[in-house]
């Protein structure tokens, strides 16, 4: 008999005893259903997703362990020669050895359990699909199946579009169980090599039911208006059809490759009909418009190649053994502040071999890429080389899987998406059982026992360890739920939380640290010595992302110490200084200090990165506010201008800040006495706002000093035409003007309307009005004497608020003059001189304005109280507190009280 007849009845042999086509074809299953898996309370899938993948390692193990074939007998040995297995071995000790160097060890545990998960299923599926590959169209036909299915679920949505739903919120949605749009398209596009080989095999209803598959699966490609699978398609579909092509340009050959296009040309059309429903200017123009920002300009893209800069600066920094698996997700974050806005963090470096370079080290780096780069090269030797038309579809098959993975790893980060691992599982598993010799070497039983009690054990530990992440995913999902960030309570409490923190990972999906988030619980329950306790160690895991400080700031406000909260609102800033809401925070804090130069800072520094017009509106305020100086403030309001030049409200801003120079100007001319000049100011006020209640007052107030009364009265009414004038001052110097002019009934009507706004001379004036005759002459003085008076100790008044304490006194005095007996020009003397410390000639004039009737609500003696105390005679001081107290003004009780006991 001859040798290699001998062979062919062992594999036969061997193949009689090895595991069954039912367990192969149901592990296939098993493995496609994580795509429908419901997320069990837990925020991201992919948590019980590799716990699923986990059990069913350890499943798979024991089945092999208690069912032994002669099967993993050889393939032990054949994963011992393999240079693929070695790689990737050493890629997992090396993944491995970075614990050691990690800041953040539980970031490995978590991410290394999440690759040995992947290892061990591809050791189970090398096992499993031994002498199976002839299974292969079955497998077809099941990843056909649930595509099809996986499909559907997004696309019933479209074919019926529920009413009221808007198209751009249904395309936005598009995640499936995969965790994102982006995941859902490569979920989908690494299925599609399968479709076209059955395509191409089957016939009958097999065919058209993959056809429509392939319809149904493109087109939710090209709904997702992800660019990636896009790329994907393209390739593969070129390599399909040259292999088609390669030996015989016949008519068979194009009807072939006709039924992959027509599919794939009618999604293409249906998927541009929903673009066009969804009436989208960004994302979901057209497929057209989709594959033209395929190109490093788009903002996508440049996030990317930030990113990847990032990551490469990160590598150097670490060149050897790198930062740590997984540890990319946090200490990334410095690295990005000038990158990302508000509180976006990459986590991934959406570039598997980059992550892989800067958490691991060179080394690793370059086994991880030249795993790829074997296994291509071993595919296409096959493709090219081999004798056997089934390796060579096995080949093919492989290599257009390899190439949607390792395109997807150049752009997203599929190694830990467990939709994608098992794929990539399934190519080495090819890859290693497509090309092994027939010569083949085998192991004892109880080595194949002890080997499979090993790995028995590995998914034990893989399963506790994904158990302890999902749970953290658990905790995260009940946080999400809760939005403590945006409410003020929550169903769970800090201390609750502090109990629930797994042992890792120690930082949500997002990259916080449970810490974090603890410590925002104690914060909203004013437990601020617990917060802060739970900060600091919160700090030592991601201490880069601000909302720490950002808290320690909330904390310190509520405590009253604003020294600390101005500080740690500045340091929450310069730790992300793109995040609009840290620096808004900083700013005001700045406004409120009136610190104009870090105010400036803050701003240069945020408009460098990312300008914004509000910006310039809320410093142009700030400025303000604070006093800048006039000259350099327009100057910063011009520069913004000049970058948002169609701006309204920054346009606004200047033209409030001429209007009210113009007003300042006028009115110090004014006081001056330059009547003409302070109308020719008012006037140019008056032409960049014609509506400006207080220019038309001020332009009105002027033209009755200088005696213009009808001008007067035309302008003081044209100010209360537009709202803003509640204080009855207007009303009040209307009537003023109307007693000038000798129009009683006018000038009751508008007292009366300044009275009713409780405007403080109005009452006397108008009882005055009613109690007297006007006719008289001498009435007719002193009613102008008391105008003028009332004019005097008005502007007094105004001048006091605006600081103007000795112009304050000169106008007093002048309405002194004009009349001694004035009760209230002698009172606001009085104040004037006790708000200055002089309390002796406080005391005079208070006595002065209480030799005359009409002060009668007790404010007066209350303060002439107050005088007396200070110069420590309590006895006259208690005599008019209890004056006071008489008069029922309040304030005098409680004084009366604690001083006159």
């Amino acid at each position: 008999m001859k040798t290699n007849e001998i062979d062919k009845i062992i594999n036969q042999t061997r193949k009689g005893k090895s595991t069954s086509n039912l367990m192969v074809l149901l592990v296939v299953v098993l493995l496609l259903l994580i795509d429908f898996f419901p997320y069990f309370k837990s925020l991201e899938i992919i948590n019980p997703q590799f716990l699923y993948l986990s059990i069913l390692n350890l499943f798979l193990g024991v089945y092999f362990y208690y069912n032994y074939s002669a099967t993993a007998a050889v393939v032990f040995p054949l994963l011992r020669r393999s240079s693929i297995f070695k790689l990737y071995l050493a890629f997992v000790i090396l993944c491995s050895i970075s614990f050691f160097v990690a800041k953040n060890t539980s970031l490995v545990f978590t991410k290394l359990t999440e690759i040995v998960i992947v290892f061990c299923l591809f050791i189970n599926l090398a096992i499993l699909l031994k002498d199976k590959l002839d299974l292969l169209y079955k497998i077809v036909l099941i990843v056909g199946i649930s595509a099809f299915v996986q499909a559907c679920q997004q696309l019933y949505n479209f074919i019926i579009i529920p009413r009221n739903a808007s198209v751009i919120d249904l395309l936005s949605a598009m995640k499936g169980n995969t965790g994102n749009i982006n995941i859902l398209a490569a979920s989908l596009t690494i299925k599609v090599p399968f479709i076209l080989l059955g395509i191409v095999h089957f016939t009958g209803y097999k065919k058209y039911f993959l056809l429509v598959a392939l319809f149904s699966v493109t087109s939710v490609i090209f709904l997702t208006g992800a660019r990636t699978p896009l790329i994907n398609l393209f390739i593969i579909y070129s390599i399909y059809t040259t292999y088609l092509l390669k030996d015989s340009f016949s008519k068979l050959s194009f009807i072939k490759i006709l039924y992959l296009i027509i599919p794939i040309l009618i999604a293409v059309l249906f998927a541009n009909s929903i673009f066009e429903k969804s009436k989208d200017k960004g994302r979901y123009v057209s497929l057209e418009n989709r594959l033209s920002q395929i190109s490093t300009n788009d903002a996508s893209s440049q996030a990317r190649l930030a990113y990847w800069e990032n990551t490469l600066k990160l590598s150097q920094n670490n060149p050897i053994f790198g930062i740590g698996l997984g540890n990319y997700q946090v200490e990334s974050i410095p690295y990005e502040r000038t990158v990302s806005n508000d509180n976006v963090v990459s986590l991934h470096a959406h570039n598997d071999f980059l992550e892989i370079l800067a958490e691991t080290g060179i080394v690793n780096s370059l086994i991880y890429l030249s795993l790829f780069l074997l296994v291509f090269v071993i595919n296409l030797k096959n493709l090219l080389k081999a004798n056997s038309a089934d390796t060579k579809l096995i080949a093919l098959l492989t290599l257009m899987l390899l190439i949607v993975y390792g395109i997807d790893s150049v752009f997203n980060f599929p190694m830990y998406r467990p939709t994608m691992s098992i794929f990539f599982s399934l190519i080495l598993a090819f890859t290693v059982l497509n090309n092994y010799s027939q010569k083949e070497i085998s192991i004892s039983k109880s080595t194949v026992k002890i080997i499979f009690g090993i790995l028995i054990v590995i998914s034990i530990a893989t399963s506790y360890s994904s158990f302890l992440i999902y749970k953290a995913s658990n905790l995260e999902y009940l946080l999400a739920t809760d939005d403590i960030n945006m409410k003020e309570k929550g169903t769970l409490t800090g201390d609750e939380v502090v109990k629930r923190i797994p042992s890792y990972p120690n930082t949500l999906s997002s990259s916080e640290s449970f810490y974090e988030y603890a410590g925002i619980y104690y914060v909203r329950e004013k437990q601020y010595d617990k917060a802060l306790k739970y900060f600091a160690k919160a700090s030592k895991i991601n201490g880069y992302s601000g909302r720490i400080e950002f808290y320690k700031q909330v904390i310190s406000r509520h405590k009253g110490d604003l020294d600390s909260a101005y500080i740690y609102s500045k340091q929450a800033f310069y730790l992300r200084p793109r995040n609009y809401e840290l620096y808004n925070s900083a700013v005001k804090y700045a406004i409120e200090k009136k610190d104009t130069l870090e105010l400036l800072k803050e701003h240069t520094l945020f408009d460098k990165y990312r300008p914004m017009s509000e910006t310039w509106i809320l410093v142009t305020k700030g400025l303000h506010y604070s006093g800048y100086n006039y000259s350099s403030l327009m100057a910063f309001v011009n520069k913004g201008l000049k970058k948002f030049p169609k701006d309204s409200i920054l346009l606004q801003q200047k033209n409030q800040l001429l209007v009210s120079t113009y007003l300042k100007g006028g009115q110090k001319l004014e006081n001056a006495s330059e009547l003409d000049k302070a109308l020719g100011s008012y006037g140019k006020a008056l032409k960049i706002d014609p509506k400006n209640i207080y220019v038309i007052q001020n332009i009105g107030f002027n033209y009755l000093k200088q005696g213009h009364n009808k001008k007067a009265i035309k302008y003081l009414m044209d100010a209360l035409k537009y709202p803003g004038l509640k204080d009855g001052k207007t009303e009040f110097f209307i009537g003023l003007t109307y007693l000038k002019e000798n129009d009683k009934i006018n000038a009751l009507k508008y007292l009366n309307l300044s009275k009713n706004k409780n405007y403080p001379l109005a009452k006397q004036l108008t009882s005055n009005l009613y109690n007297s005759s006007i006719t008289d002459e001498k009435d007719l003085i002193k009613k102008k004497n008391d105008l003028l008076v009332a004019d005097y100790i008005t502007e007094g008044q105004k001048l006091e608020n605006e600081k103007k304490m000795d112009k304050a006194l000169e106008t007093y005095k002048k309405a002194l003059e004009i009349d001694p007996n004035s009760i209230y020009a002698s009172q606001n003397i009085g104040f004037y001189y006790l708000k200055v410390g002089q309390t002796k000639k406080a005391i005079n004039y208070l006595l002065a304005a209480l030799k005359y009737p009409g002060l009668t609500d007790g404010k007066t003696e209350f303060f002439l109280a107050i005088c007396y105390l200070k110069e420590n005679e309590k006895i006259k001081a208690c005599k008019y507190l209890n004056i006071s107290k008489s008069k029922n003004y309040a304030p005098a009780q409680e004084s009366l009280t604690s001083i006159c006991k």
